[in-house]
């Protein structure tokens, strides 16, 4: 299954929309190949316990991508819940994440993380 995802702030309001799509283009790069790349490149700088899970497909403006999920997942906790996403040109195999987007997957999982272990009373 393809997903294609629309930003928002481009959908009128009020008026009715027509979508038609017909994309040709070569992928370079797999969903596997975006997902191990996001685990070997992103997830290894961000922090322990981050793991990629499987992408989807999205146009995002004029690129093609693969769109990685962030989860935080802890050996006795497993996966406490998504903390962002990590796009990857499906063509290049750039990843496209500022430093600022890396900086708030590291705030969500620390808020998760600390939500997940305090103390039971």
């Amino acid at each position: 299954m393809t997903t294609v995802f629309v930003d928002p702030e481009s959908i009128p309001k009020t008026a009715p929309i027509h979508l038609s799509f017909h994309v040709v283009v070569t992928l370079n790069v797999t969903a596997e190949d975006a997902r191990r790349q996001v685990n070997c490149q992103v997830v290894a700088e961000l922090g322990t316990g981050l793991i990629a899970r499987d992408p989807e497909l999205a146009i995002a403006g004029e690129q093609i991508v693969w769109r990685v999920p962030v989860v935080l997942s802890l050996p006795d906790l497993g996966d406490l819940g998504q903390v962002g996403t990590v796009d990857v040109d499906a063509r290049t195999g750039d990843l496209l994440i500022s430093p600022a987007a890396q900086e708030r997957i590291i705030q969500h999982a620390r808020r998760l993380y600390t939500g997940a272990t305090l103390p039971a009373e």
